[in-house]
């Protein structure tokens, strides 16, 4: 027997001892194909075929999968080719395999790849920054806006995607109402990703989970860039000062910042006071905001920004758990007993005059 027949006799053998969660799929001294099967989303078919001056050359190397990106498979092929040039004048194949094996279990972001290529050129032009760390199967990323940020660790699980991403602390200096929904809208869209809805537009359809980190970090990517130049709809100025240390965080304060379902922005005085002037329209008060939102709460877990032409109001009752300012009587009573007050106050100085 050659070298070949030796080799291929020796996978036959002893492959699926080796890999442990690997199918001898073809063996033969024209082919040998192998699947890898570690994870959900780590399948992997590797194709090895021997070249005529074996072993003088490397084996000729393909990868297949369903589960893994192209970007990935045309990555790992450059770096197994690599490798096996270490072994030309050896026998090669059972070598190869192991390290195929191996990578794919040290390299456990290898399913994420194009998702973390996305991320990284979202933040290209940033000060945001994502850092890919293999051991602990997690994705650091820090995303910026002026002088607001928003740090987080981001664990992709084992069975990624059929199991969102999860993290459990956030380090944020945006006020308090932001941060709650930044970090509360990201889990809703990762969430979303791997939850069908209660209720489907088909009993026929059959939902599929869907990769979660890109959606989830491009949301909050996005919503940093957006933040600091997002303005009050009733006042015009910034939503927020230019220097984070200058954000108030006092409830009582007048320049505190509250977010309404529409996504707008507001001070809090600032909405005090167009909620209780006048005019007092059927149904309620309308956001002024000039273009609609693109993070408005009627379009929570999509990920993705609205679809404005650009110069479509907002249009969207301003309410909030906090403000639900729409009944019409009594706003107009309270801007009549209002205005009592001040020409009473008015008619006593003119006496005292």
């Amino acid at each position: 027997m050659g070298l070949i027949e030796d080799e291929v006799d020796e996978v036959s053998r002893l492959c699926g001892n080796v890999l442990a969660q690997s199918k001898l799929i073809t063996c033969m001294s024209s082919l040998i194909r192998v699947d890898i099967n570690q994870t959900e989303s780590r399948q992997l078919t590797a194709c090895l075929r021997f070249p005529a001056d074996y072993p003088r050359s490397k084996l000729l190397l393909e990868f297949k999968s369903k589960t893994m990106s192209l970007a990935f498979l045309e990555r790992f092929t450059k770096i197994c080719d690599e490798k096996a040039t270490e072994f030309v004048g050896k026998p090669q194949v059972m070598q190869v395999l192991k390290f195929v094996d191996a990578y794919l279990r040290d390299n456990p972001l290898c399913i994420v790849t194009e998702e973390i290529f996305n991320i990284k050129k979202l933040l290209e032009g940033t000060p945001g920054e994502l850092k890919p760390r293999q051991k602990t199967s997690s994705v650091g990323l820090t995303a910026k806006g002026g002088s607001f940020y928003f740090s987080a660790k981001f664990y992709v699980p084992e069975l990624y995607p059929v199991q969102r991403i999860d993290w459990e602390n956030c380090d944020c200096n945006l006020p308090l109402p932001l941060v709650r929904f930044v970090n509360g809208q990201a889990k809703e869209i990762a969430r979303q990703c791997v939850e069908p809805p209660l209720r489907q537009s088909s009993a026929n359809q059959v939902f599929i989970p869907k990769p979660s980190l890109e959606r989830t970090l491009r949301f909050i990517v996005e919503a940093m860039k957006g933040f600091p130049e997002e303005r009050c709809p009733a006042c015009g100025e910034l939503s927020l000062p230019e220097d984070s240390t200058d954000v108030v965080m006092s409830e009582d304060d007048g320049r505190y910042v509250i977010r309404m379902f529409c996504g707008h922005v507001y001070h809090q005085a600032c909405l005090r006071k167009f909620m209780s002037e006048p005019p007092f329209p059927p149904g309620g008060k309308i956001c002024p905001a000039p273009k609609k939102h693109p993070r408005s709460d009627r379009r929570a877990g999509s990920g993705k920004p609205a679809l404005s032409s650009g110069n479509e109001l907002c249009e969207q009752r301003v309410t909030h758990d906090k403000w639900g300012l729409n009944d019409i009587k009594s706003a107009e009573a309270k801007w009549a007993h209002q205005q009592a007050r001040i020409r009473e106050l008015e008619e006593v100085i003119d006496f005292l005059q």
